[in-house]
């Protein structure tokens, strides 16, 4: 499938456990199936959402491979490859080029903070390597170091990356980017990991959005972007307010930090739908209480989320 083809809902799907933290991947087929019959343009394959950091190697490439497989070319697949160092990313993508995906993304190399010079040549040798339409990962809270507008768009230019989620959560590097890429004629696929912009993606320069949420109802999400495209102010701001009373499931932790609360959030949500069997996360992340969980088969219900049918 081209990367022109990606467009809209990218969702960075979670990685079901066991409760022994293996990967559950009967459980991680029924999700790729709701979400595609729910309506998503895309997968995102063993990222944060997916807590790649807590999966060693074998399970991440297990991750992948799964994916990949459940999907058969229905949406594009992008597989997160990210690693502490240049050497270990490759590694990681030798290992799933085959696999039948569309591309695959790393972010910096992280513990070590590295200059923008360091970064050209870590994307660099990644392309050169692993031979796949590579994006960038800019997501720095998480790995110290901000990939650059300037860094973007030379990658770009040169057809080191095909694209970019932007998950800084700040809207001025991404405007940056998108003049630079006008300026010179880049054509450059621009994604925004985000919640409260899925509506508004188009109007700030970006192909589609790359939001958590939509793991538990992609159909709301895919429709609020979709509305968005089509200049249909009344039906997204309707579908805003859903996203809106959605993400509460996500904030139902009384403790803990604040990417546990999501991910344990939605899994427990996806359990008592049917779609997972255990709504495990990886240690240290702390799972829902039964106490925290009790609201949540109510707040399906409003949403209509819950299976009609036992």
């Amino acid at each position: 499938m081209p990367e022109q083809a990606i467009r809209g809902v990218v969702v960075p799907i979670l990685t079901p456990f066991t409760p022994d933290e293996e990967v559950d991947t009967a459980s991680l087929r029924r999700l790729v199936r709701y979400v595609i019959d729910g309506g998503v343009h895309g997968i995102w394959a063993a990222g944060t959402t997916g807590e790649f950091a807590g999966l060693t190697s074998d399970q991440q490439v297990a991750v992948i491979e799964t994916v990949a497989d459940e999907t058969a070319g229905r949406v594009p697949v992008i597989a997160n490859i990210s690693a502490p160092g240049t050497k270990l990313a490759v590694e990681m993508g030798l290992s799933v080029r085959e696999m039948g995906i569309d591309g695959v993304a790393a972010t910096p190399p992280y513990y070590y903070p590295c200059s923008q010079d360091e970064l050209l040549a870590h994307y660099r040798h990644i392309r050169d390597r692993v031979g796949m339409p590579l994006w960038v990962y800019n997501i720095p809270i998480m790995v110290k170091t901000v990939v650059e507008p300037a860094t973007i768009a030379q990658l770009g230019a040169e057809g080191t990356v095909v694209g970019v989620k932007d998950s800084s959560g700040a809207g001025e590097p991404l405007a940056q980017l998108n003049v630079l890429c006008e300026q010179s004629g880049i054509e450059m696929l621009r994604f925004l990991g985000t919640l409260y912009r899925i509506t508004a993606s188009r109007a700030v320069g970006a192909h589609g959005v790359i939001p958590g949420l939509a793991n538990m109802a992609p159909s709301i999400v895919s429709k609020a972007w979709e509305a968005g495209e089509a200049g249909d102010t009344e039906m997204a701001r309707e579908y805003e307010a859903e996203v809106v009373a959605a993400n509460r499931i996500m904030r139902l932790a009384n403790a803990g930090g604040p990417d546990a609360a999501r991910f344990s959030g939605l899994k427990s949500a996806l359990k008592v739908m049917g779609v997972l069997d255990h709504d495990t996360v990886s240690r240290p992340l702390r799972p829902l209480t039964d106490e925290e969980k009790q609201p949540i088969p109510a707040m399906l219900k409003e949403m209509g989320l819950l299976p009609t049918t036992p």
